[in-house]
């Protein structure tokens, strides 16, 4: 099967810094897949997850997505980013409408939908993530575990082949999480490629179906959990044996 993305020695330095952000980063990401990206802050994970939604440019290599590179035309961004939908860490950054249906509706809108497609797209987003009860109410009105799920609900409304959430489980409780999965899995149950940056070993072993480390702006490893977890010179080399205590897996 064709990967969802191919890097191929890709580079970025954000303004003003002199190390890169992405070092030379090389990597396959597989299509259908439940993919957990590990590492510590300032690894690349967010900067990864920026260049997969066209946000980020490369400034030396290629980003191919579906087996083509990656078009940075107004219309290829618009295209691509039909089709990869990013939540942010901290959903404020998402939620600007005056309500939950508006909000969510602002991506079918400027998609050119007519308004019956966009009120259909908004409800079953709305359904998917159990928000249909907040559509209402205003976005500041919102709980942390609420205004996770209506940023969520607008990447849906978009309907993506892939979605990135970028550590959208720091700053919930564990309520919350349960919600956020139970979602996640729904969407993989369709055919959804979902990439999930996040520092919770326990989600690389009990969710995801493969891992990518990232480490210093380069891929580490990329494989099954199971491949990580069973090996402790690699999470030994990867600093990933200071907050994983056992690796016995069944």
């Amino acid at each position: 099967m064709t990967p969802v993305f191919e890097f191929a020695d890709v580079w970025f330095r954000h303004n003003g810094q002199s190390d890169c952000a992405l070092c030379g980063l090389t990597v396959s990401i597989p299509s259908g897949e439940k993919i957990a990206v590990v590492g510590r802050n300032g690894s690349g994970k967010s900067t990864l997850f920026l260049h997969c939604n066209g946000l980020y440019r490369p400034q030396q290599g290629q980003i191919r997505f579906n087996g083509e590179p990656l078009s940075y035309t107004r219309a290829g961004l618009r295209q691509l980013r039909q089709r990869v939908g990013i939540v942010f860490q901290n959903p404020d950054d998402q939620l600007f409408s005056a309500s939950v249906a508006q909000d969510i509706s602002f991506g079918p809108l400027n998609l050119g939908l007519s308004q019956a497609e966009t009120t259909r797209r908004v409800q079953q987003a709305a359904e998917l993530c159990a928000i249909t009860h907040l559509l209402d109410r205003p976005t500041h009105a919102l709980s942390g575990g609420e205004k996770a799920r209506a940023a969520m609900a607008g990447v849906l409304a978009m309907e993506p082949s892939v979605v990135l959430a970028d550590e959208l489980l720091s700053a919930i409780d564990p309520w919350a999480r349960l919600d956020i999965f139970e979602i996640l899995q729904t969407l993989h149950d369709h055919g959804t490629t979902i990439l999930l940056a996040t520092h919770d070993l326990s989600v690389v072993r009990y969710w995801a179906t493969h891992v990518i480390v990232l480490q210093r702006g380069t891929v580490a490893f990329s494989g099954t959990p199971q491949q990580l977890l069973r090996n402790p010179s690699l999470l030994e080399a990867t600093e990933l044996s200071k907050i994983w205590w056992t690796v016995e897996l069944d």
